[in-house]
């Protein structure tokens, strides 16, 4: 049996597998070692069965796969050489494990004979990502036994299984070659009847994974209930949450009706944008809570919170004080309680869990007019900013987050950076009854792959997206804009040239006596880096907007044509520490309720 062909017809079943199981889109980077497989892929592509994207940066192609299942939840195939060029995808793995996206990542890797001998190009790749994945699968290398030949689609679909149930995030594959290769036509005869017993096989049928639903149980939802009921003032704190794993809205909306409850929505949470007030009318809590106890407006006295760990400061301080109150954590899976004073964690559906809630509400008396209040310190919230912002002269960063989240269209795609513009759109910008999705790294709420992981989700999606980071992170991931380029959808990448790391200027660092000259050179460290000459040489079309009116207009035009286009915002960095201080200042010494 010639070997070349035999490894040829074990890629292309290793990827009929795959596909059988659901996997619909590849991203390969080049490499030899891998050369059957990424044939083999695109044998799959050319059966209109697989879409395959190119992303010659590693790096670059795990956060392009991440960003693709970030918006449709169905696991994306990376793949790559031998060596260390798998190794380039742990930060997109880390990430995909902390917020439980599912993710294929297949090595390809040199045979056995060829480990700890100082082979060219050949390390040592199994547990590569370590306790980071979900299970790590080694196929070794290609097999004549029709037993093995069969098992392979079966093994590829439950390393499928395994991203998807029941705790969603990476599966490590790791597949051995020996040359040659590639081969030339004509299949040997023993190996086209192999493929035949094989392809018998698969066509009575390959398992394909479904998805598990953790229903509440009725008794806990009873008790649970009981405990809501007597709250007077219940909040519905919203943390981070996929596109893909989305609450439904139905249930937020019957659940807040029924308990008087009032939803406090991160961005993240894909419940700030497109839930109709009253629903969204607690939009500023970020500065009512930041407020010290004695002199804070919103006084929640129970807390149930759904989604990841909630990214906002003033939450986060409110949430870990003393005088926090009881607090339930109802969550799909993992254990996001990163405050370490939650009274209940549920590993369950939390839309179930709603609706279960809703109704079982009958009884429910919220303190007398508590959303009415709640919803009145929001508005003299934003009236308090919107006088600030009027008052300050230059291109403030808030004005920039501003005009990036309006020019989103219905239905698109918002890309928040971590660090600063995760916050700010909390703190800048009102909820609205325009509905699009917003995607965020807030698992490892790590700064890297964030053009990467934009590029992946417009692609994936087709919808229209604005990406909103800063500098440094933009600077983390120039090499994303090679990944961008040709989107067929458009992609408009907002980089705030705010001259470097200025969340540092809201942590006591900052005020860390004998830091000052020290400051500017560790913490903020300003990249120093011409953000559309850098565009500009990806071929990227690239605009530089010094005001509002620029970059609104930037944005317009950005969002008419297909593919990214880099919008370098030079706004004044050094104000926005200062803005945030007064108007916290501010609503602590204004905010009055009726």
């Amino acid at each position: 049996m010639s070997f070349g062909h035999l490894q040829a017809a074990w890629a292309d079943w290793l990827l009929d597998g795959l596909v059988a199981a659901g996997v619909r889109r590849a991203v390969v980077s080049p490499g030899s070692r891998s050369t059957p497989l990424v044939l083999a892929a695109a044998r799959a592509e050319a059966a209109g069965r697989l879409e395959v994207t190119v992303v010659p940066d590693e790096r670059s192609a795990g956060f392009v796969a991440l960003g693709q299942a970030r918006v449709t939840g169905v696991p994306s195939l990376l793949v790559c050489t031998s060596g260390t060029a798998g190794a380039h995808w742990l930060p997109a793995v880390i990430e995909a494990s902390e917020t439980g996206i599912p993710l294929l990542a297949l090595t390809a890797d040199r045979p056995f004979e060829l480990q700890a001998r100082g082979a060219n190009q050949t390390i040592e790749q199994a547990g590569l990502f370590g306790r980071h994945v979900r299970a790590f699968v080694e196929l070794g290398g290609a097999d004549p036994d029709p037993r093995a030949c069969i098992a392979l689609p079966r093994t590829a679909a439950r390393a499928v299984q395994v991203s998807l149930v029941p705790d969603p995030g990476p599966v490590h594959l790791n597949a051995r070659f020996r040359k040659p290769l590639q081969v030339l036509p004509p299949e040997p005869p023993d190996v086209t009847a192999l493929r035949a017993r094989v392809t018998a096989a698969a066509e009575r049928g390959v398992p394909r994974p479904r998805r598990v639903r953790l229903l509440p149980d009725a008794a806990d939802l009873d008790a649970l209930a009981t405990r809501l009921r007597r709250a007077r003032r219940g909040v519905l704190v919203a943390g981070p949450l996929t596109p893909a794993d989305a609450l439904r809205e139905e249930a937020v909306r019957r659940f807040l009706a029924a308990s008087g409850f009032v939803l406090l929505a991160e961005a993240t949470s894909q419940l700030r944008f497109g839930l109709p007030r009253p629903h969204a009318a607690c939009d500023a809590f970020e500065p009512l809570l930041a407020a010290p106890p004695e002199r804070r407006v919103l006084q929640p006295d129970f807390v149930l919170q759904v989604g990841l760990v909630p990214s906002g400061r003033g939450l986060a301080a409110w949430l870990m004080g003393e005088e926090a109150p009881e607090r339930v954590v109802l969550a799909a899976r993992g254990w996001p309680e990163g405050f370490n004073r939650a009274a209940d964690v549920w590993v369950t559906d939390p839309s179930a869990a709603l609706e279960g809630l809703a109704d079982r509400m009958e009884g429910a008396a919220p303190e007398a007019d508590w959303a009415g209040r709640a919803a009145a310190a929001a508005g003299r919230t934003w009236e308090i900013l919107d006088g600030l912002l009027a008052g300050r002269p230059g291109f403030l960063e808030a004005a920039a987050v501003r005009a990036a989240v309006e020019a989103v269209p219905e239905g698109g795609l918002l890309a928040l950076g971590n660090s600063l513009p995760v916050r700010e759109v909390d703190l800048f910008c009102p909820a609205s009854g325009r509905r699009f999705g917003v995607l965020s790294q807030r698992g490892a709420s790590g700064i890297d792959g964030l053009v990467s992981g934009a590029a992946g989700a417009v692609a994936a999606s087709g919808r229209p997206g604005v990406l909103l980071l800063g500098d440094v992170s933009f600077l983390h991931d120039v090499g994303g804009l090679a990944a961008a380029r040709d989107l067929p959808a458009p992609l408009a990448v907002v980089v705030l040239r705010n001259g470097g790391g200025r969340l540092f200027e809201l942590l006591p660092v900052r005020e860390h006596p004998g830091t000052e000259t020290l400051f500017h050179r560790l913490f903020l460290t300003d990249p120093r880096l011409e953000a559309a000459v850098a565009g500009q040489a990806f071929g990227v079309p690239s605009v530089v907007a010094d005001t509002p009116g620029a970059l609104r207009e930037a944005l317009s035009a950005a969002l008419e044509r297909p593919g990214a286009t880099l919008v370098e915002a030079r706004v004044d960095g050094e104000a926005t520490a200062a803005l945030v201080a007064d108007l916290n200042r501010a609503v602590a010494a204004e905010v009055r309720t009726g």
